[in-house]
């Protein structure tokens, strides 16, 4: 959970694998953060970056940091806000997310951000604080190797725009150690108990989360069955968890649960959105789920998503059960 810090302070003092430097095409030095970390690393930092060739908007770069205390500065080109016509939000999006690639590939565990193109650039704060976010715990999710990302604020708003937007951000963790297949089991269980007990009883609810939803269950379909399991924290809180498994040209969603307190957040389209990245990450065509007939409000929660109901299934699940389901589908492209 704490992968993600926010700071105010100076980026050049930051003892990290490495900064990240919001630099201009030409990677040879400017104003702003770009001229401040040029000063603090010496002369030697120009020398290797006329040796990149320049840099394109939304890539990255990266030398050794010198007399810098961190050993990396990662050279990355923000764009220059035109009104949001001309694929801006991409670009900013691509700036942080090549940027944490090239860490990723060079093995560095820590990292620190400017707020990129917030600056003479003209980029919005508010937009801008969102994408870095939003990308940057896109990223966390599915990797291992960076253990902590820090957004190093220069100016107060900036600060208190990153701030407000984490606040309310919904972090989504890979689901990997025996700790985390625990939290799971036990949500499954809260879930299953205050939402399903009413629609398929509570014999059938006691039988699927012991047979499907236990420690041992969730661990077999990790380890074996090759779902991917994701913990949801909203407000630092663990607040639901979702299933999926590829099968083909589909994304199978196998489970998407939050707690009742959460419902109504908006954790339901951010977590769509969550899963429609995976999907085209791993080139599916499509989202598919299966949901209960009788699950109403659930029916339609996916129907406002965009979710096509594409008719009924039946599933025999062992001791005399069956899930009398209908199998909904979203495209994903």
């Amino acid at each position: 959970m704490a992968r993600i810090e926010i700071i105010s302070g100076d980026i050049t003092k930051l003892h990290v694998d490495a900064i990240v430097n919001a630099a201009n095409a030409s990677l040879l030095g400017g104003g702003g953060v770009d001229g401040a970390i040029h000063r603090a690393a010496g002369p030697e930092l120009l020398t290797a970056c006329k040796l990149l060739n320049g840099c394109v908007a939304g890539e990255a770069k990266i030398t050794p940091g010198f007399r810098l205390p961190s050993p990396f500065v990662i050279h990355t080109v923000g764009p220059v806000w035109e009104g949001g016509t001309c694929d801006e939000n991409k670009l900013l999006a691509s700036c942080y997310l090549k940027s944490l690639e090239l860490a990723s590939a060079k093995g560095l565990r820590t990292i620190a951000f400017p707020n990129i193109s917030t600056g003479v650039y003209g980029f919005p704060k508010p937009v801008a604080a969102l994408i870095a976010l939003e990308t940057v715990r896109d990223y966390l999710a599915n990797s291992s190797e960076i253990e902590l990302v820090i957004f190093c604020c220069f100016d107060e708003e900036n600060l208190s725009l990153y701030k407000s937007a984490f606040s309310e951000l919904v972090l989504f963790e890979k689901v990997l150690t025996e700790q985390d297949i625990t939290l799971t089991s036990d949500l499954a269980s809260v879930i299953w108990n205050e939402h399903y007990v009413p629609i398929i009883g509570q014999a059938q609810v006691d039988y699927m989360v012991t047979n499907f939803q236990s420690p041992d269950a969730i661990r077999n379909q990790i380890q074996h069955e090759n779902y991917k399991y994701y913990l949801l924290y909203h407000q630092s809180e663990p607040s639901g968890y979702i299933s999926i498994k590829q099968m083909g040209e589909d994304l199978f969603l196998s489970k998407f649960y939050v707690i009742k307190k959460k419902r109504g957040t908006g954790l339901g389209k951010e977590g769509i959105k969550f899963i429609t990245l995976q999907a085209r990450d791993a080139g599916a065509k499509r989202i598919t789920l299966t949901v209960n007939v009788n699950n109403i409000n659930s029916i339609k929660a996916y129907q406002r998503l965009g979710f096509t109901n594409d008719g009924p299934v039946v599933t025999d699940i062992g001791a005399g059960y069956v899930m009398d389901d209908y199998k909904m589908s979203l495209p994903a492209l």
